[in-house]
Protein backbone atom coordinates (compact mmCIF):
# COMPACT_ATOMS: atom_id res chain seq x y z
CA UNK A 1 0.00 0.00 0.00
CA UNK A 2 1.05 3.47 -0.74
CA UNK A 3 2.81 5.42 2.20
CA UNK A 4 1.78 8.71 2.88
CA UNK A 5 4.70 11.16 5.14
CA UNK A 6 3.22 13.90 7.10
CA UNK A 7 5.37 16.73 7.65
CA UNK A 8 6.03 18.10 10.93
CA UNK A 9 4.10 21.29 10.76
CA UNK A 10 1.05 18.93 9.33
CA UNK A 11 0.79 16.40 12.28
CA UNK A 12 -1.13 18.50 14.69
CA UNK A 13 -4.00 17.06 12.24
CA UNK A 14 -3.06 13.65 11.76
CA UNK A 15 -2.20 12.86 15.65
CA UNK A 16 1.02 13.33 15.38
CA UNK A 17 1.47 10.84 12.99
CA UNK A 18 4.79 10.51 10.69
CA UNK A 19 3.46 8.50 8.00
CA UNK A 20 0.55 5.82 7.56
CA UNK A 21 -0.19 3.38 4.92
CA UNK A 22 -3.72 3.70 2.60
CA UNK A 23 -5.35 1.60 -0.02
CA UNK A 24 -4.84 3.16 -3.58
CA UNK A 25 -3.92 3.23 -6.96
CA UNK A 26 -4.47 7.23 -7.54
CA UNK A 27 -3.77 10.23 -5.83
CA UNK A 28 -7.57 10.71 -5.84
CA UNK A 29 -7.95 7.53 -4.12
CA UNK A 30 -5.21 7.44 -1.47
CA UNK A 31 -6.53 10.95 -0.64
CA UNK A 32 -9.60 9.48 -0.14
CA UNK A 33 -8.39 7.15 2.15
CA UNK A 34 -6.59 9.98 4.15
CA UNK A 35 -9.69 11.53 4.28
CA UNK A 36 -11.60 8.26 5.91
CA UNK A 37 -8.77 7.94 8.31
CA UNK A 38 -7.66 10.93 9.27
CA UNK A 39 -10.28 13.78 8.19
CA UNK A 40 -8.85 17.42 9.64
CA UNK A 41 -5.60 16.60 7.78
CA UNK A 42 -7.40 16.01 4.56
CA UNK A 43 -9.65 19.02 5.08
CA UNK A 44 -6.40 20.89 5.06
CA UNK A 45 -4.51 19.16 1.63
CA UNK A 46 -8.12 19.05 -0.05
CA UNK A 47 -10.29 21.90 -1.54
CA UNK A 48 -12.86 22.01 -4.29
CA UNK A 49 -11.56 18.50 -4.87
CA UNK A 50 -8.10 18.84 -5.88
CA UNK A 51 -5.24 19.74 -4.06
CA UNK A 52 -4.49 22.63 -2.54
CA UNK A 53 -2.44 25.24 -4.12
CA UNK A 54 -0.60 25.72 -1.23
CA UNK A 55 0.35 22.11 -1.06
CA UNK A 56 3.19 20.04 -2.91
CA UNK A 57 3.13 16.58 -3.20
CA UNK A 58 5.94 14.06 -4.22
CA UNK A 59 5.94 10.60 -5.30
CA UNK A 60 8.71 8.61 -4.22
CA UNK A 61 11.24 11.78 -4.66
CA UNK A 62 9.50 13.75 -7.58
CA UNK A 63 7.62 17.20 -7.24
CA UNK A 64 4.45 16.50 -9.22
CA UNK A 65 3.78 19.56 -11.43
CA UNK A 66 0.34 20.44 -12.35
CA UNK A 67 -0.98 16.91 -13.06
CA UNK A 68 -3.26 16.84 -10.29
CA UNK A 69 -5.19 13.72 -8.25
CA UNK A 70 -5.35 11.76 -11.40
CA UNK A 71 -1.78 10.90 -10.87
CA UNK A 72 -1.40 7.04 -11.02
CA UNK A 73 0.67 5.42 -7.65
CA UNK A 74 2.41 1.99 -7.26
CA UNK A 75 1.48 -0.06 -4.41
CA UNK A 76 5.12 0.90 -2.84
CA UNK A 77 5.02 4.54 -3.70
CA UNK A 78 6.10 6.93 -0.44
CA UNK A 79 4.15 9.98 -0.69
CA UNK A 80 5.36 13.29 1.05
CA UNK A 81 3.21 16.37 1.30
CA UNK A 82 5.48 19.43 1.02
CA UNK A 83 3.39 22.26 2.52
CA UNK A 84 4.63 26.13 2.08
CA UNK A 85 7.80 27.35 4.00
CA UNK A 86 6.56 27.72 7.95
CA UNK A 87 3.90 25.10 7.27
CA UNK A 88 1.57 27.69 5.88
Amino acid sequence: MPTVHVPAPLRSLSDGREAFEVEGGTLRAVFAAVARECPALAARIIEDGDLRRDIAVAIDGSILEDTGLAQPVSPTAEIYLVPPIGGG
